[in-house]
């Protein structure tokens, strides 16, 4: 969810929908709470911690905003000739390894600041964090006694 939130954040923003800022303030400091509480952080690890993790989290969310970029959002780019949506796909795919790549190079930098079982608690927490915002969502967008079928829902 963190990369979904992370890849539509900005369109969002620039479009300028109303409160997009402050839920993203919001969404950010429940971050910090959710992931500090897991990974059980001494005020010295959060110190050492939280810098390299957004700094990480700026770079991520940079290559995500590009491969967002790439490929355009309408019916169009399927009229393209076949080599520019080859290089479309990609060059999808070369943003993808480059995250994955970030992702290593910065749990590297990390697990210099802290221990290794943090590190993995930290990946862990990362997805659970990213489930509850997916629950979330999905919880706002069943309401009005709308559902979608075969959710499992009665």
């Amino acid at each position: 969810m963190v990369v979904i939130l992370a890849g539509v954040a900005p369109s969002f923003a620039q479009q300028g929908h109303p409160g997009f800022e402050e839920m993203l303030k919001k969404i950010q400091a429940e971050r910090v709470s959710f992931l500090t509480k897991e990974m059980d952080l001494t005020p010295l690890e959060a110190e050492r911690f939280w810098p390299v993790y957004n700094q990480y989290l700026g770079k991520r969310d940079s290559l995500l905003k590009s491969r967002r970029k790439m490929i355009p959002h309408n019916t169009s780019s399927m009229q393209l000739p076949e080599e520019k949506i080859d290089s479309l796909v990609n060059g999808q795919l070369n943003t993808e390894i480059r995250l994955v790549e970030l992702k290593k190079e910065y749990f590297t930098r990390i697990r210099k600041v802290l221990p290794a079982k943090k590190v993995l608690i930290l990946y862990r927490a990362e997805q659970q964090f990213m489930n509850h915002l997916i629950n979330r969502m999905r919880g706002r967008s069943n309401r009005g006694g709308m559902r979608r079928e075969g959710s499992g829902r009665d």
